[in-house]
Parts: structure tokens; C-alpha cells; sequence
């Protein structure tokens, strides 16, 4: 049997026990937002130790992505807190873009259709030091498959809707720098043309001072060097870098109404 939180005035007592892997299951009467942490787990013996948290999904619609607060207490007094964001968008283009093809019951397989359902439960495995001695865990926001959220921390809410933005604009600047090399008949190489501007949209980003967050350029870099590598291809280069604009207005599409997310009232 798997011993309990012990909640008193929101401070949480550890049943501490002597044997390798302790659990423990959360006693909160209702979830503040529609995900809640259900149990958790400690495995000292693993290297590094390993806590895993055990997410459901309470509401009746699916999660995109959701957000953990987390306070960490060790042995020697030491107190970390920190956040832990699980993003499902990136699993849901991808399963999008399987459609159709050989890859796409794999794809499903793992993924399903790239969404926590409602009344699924998510294991979060995450890395601690050693000698834990108490772990608190707090699921504060959730956004939803509709565009919707529930947040009881705003911050987090804010900085989900700012990475999916910056995102999003980065996926138009490609679309844009890749039509305009085709646009342009007499370029030999598009795709390399494509690929420097990228490149150089996203250095000079780098190297300015932002306030906040409105370009990916991790993700220009990856599609610049995804262009250098077509260049060495044997095949039709502007076919492919059709094929590549394509699949980015794709992308675009699936990702939109996931973009600004509306937060709704949170359930009493």
C-alpha cells in the first residue's frame, strides 16, 4: 500500500519510510484548474534520483500544455523551486504531418494525437539531487486543445503564449525567405539563398537586447541547416524547397489556434 501525503493548513508531512522507492498520492478534495499531481514518486536508487509525478487530466477537453510549480527540500536544508513546462504542440504537428504517410501509425503509437486526453494521466519523470526529503508539486496552469486555459500562475501562462508566438513568427519569416528565393528564377541555388537569410535573421536577432521573447531563433537555425544539407541532395532543389514551404504553411496551420490562449474562470 502506498503511503499518503499528510496535509495540516497546506504544509505537507513526508511519511518517511526505509525502503528504496517512496510514494506518495496527492489529498487535495479538488483541483484549483482541470490537471492536478495525482501521486509521486522518489527512487533514490536511480542515478541520477529520479521523482516522478503523475499528472490527470480532470477536465473533459484535451491538454496542449501544462505547467508545474515544484519546491525540492534536502536533507541539508536546501530548498529549490522551480517550474517545469511539458509542451505537447510540437507531438500534435507531428502527428498532423504523419498523416497519410508509412510513419503515421508509428507516430500514433507513441503520440496518440499528440494531446494529454481528458481523464488521462502523464508521467513527468524528473531528475532531483540527493537526499530528498520533501517534494511538493503543483499543477498551476493548462492550456487546452480549443485555445482556452486555467491558470492560477500568470506568469507561466504568459511566457507559454510568448514561446508559441515567437514561434509562430519565426515559422512566417521562413515561409516568407522561402518564397522569395523561388520567386526569383535566375537563382542557381534557392535553397542555399533561403538558408543565409535565415541564418542571418536569426544572428542579428541574437545579438540585440530583447524585453521579450519574440523570435525562435533556434528554430531559423534548424531550418537554415536543414536548406545547407538539401544543397548536397540529389534531387530537384526547388521541388523539395516546395515541398519544405509546404509543410511550414502546414505547421503554421495546425499551430494557430493554439497561440493566443484565452484563460478561462477556474473552477471553486
Amino acid at each position: 500500500m502506498k503511503p499518503r501525503h499528510m496535509v495540516f493548513g497546506g504544509l505537507v508531512l513526508l511519511l518517511l519510510l526505509s525502503v528504496p522507492v517512496l510514494a506518495f498520492r496527492s489529498q487535495r478534495a479538488a483541483p484549483p484548474i482541470g490537471a492536478v499531481v495525482q501521486t509521486w514518486t522518489y527512487d533514490p536508487t536511480h542515478n541520477p534520483p529520479l521523482v516522478t509525478v503523475k499528472i490527470v487530466n480532470n477536465s473533459h477537453k484535451d491538454i496542449t500544455a501544462f505547467n508545474i510549480s515544484i519546491k525540492e527540500t534536502y536533507a541539508n536544508g536546501h530548498v529549490d523551486k522551480h517550474e517545469v513546462l511539458e509542451e505537447f504542440l510540437g507531438k500534435i504537428i507531428a502527428v498532423k504531418e504523419a498523416q497519410g504517410t508509412a510513419h503515421e501509425a508509428d507516430f500514433r503509437t507513441y503520440y496518440g494525437d499528440g494531446t494529454l486526453h481528458a481523464g488521462a494521466v502523464w508521467d513527468e519523470k524528473l531528475p532531483v539531487q540527493p537526499d530528498l526529503t520533501d517534494y511538493q508539486a503543483v499543477v498551476d496552469v493548462v492550456a487546452y486543445v480549443d485555445g482556452t486555459a486555467e491558470s492560477t500562475n500568470d506568469d507561466a501562462l504568459g511566457r507559454i503564449v510568448e514561446e508559441r508566438q515567437a514561434t509562430a513568427a519565426s515559422k512566417k519569416i521562413v515561409t516568407e525567405v522561402i518564397q522569395t528565393a523561388l520567386a526569383d528564377a535566375n537563382d542557381t541555388a534557392p535553397e542555399m539563398t533561403a538558408a543565409r537569410k535565415m541564418q542571418d535573421r536569426a544572428t542579428v536577432w541574437k545579438a540585440q537586447r530583447h524585453t521579450k521573447l519574440d523570435l525562435d531563433d533556434h528554430y531559423l537555425q534548424s531550418i537554415a541547416k536543414e536548406l545547407k544539407a538539401l544543397s548536397s541532395r540529389n534531387v530537384n532543389k526547388r521541388d523539395t524547397l516546395n515541398q519544405i514551404l509546404n509543410r511550414e504553411k502546414l505547421r503554421m496551420s495546425i499551430s494557430a489556434v493554439h497561440e493566443s490562449l484565452v484563460k478561462t474562470g477556474v473552477p471553486q
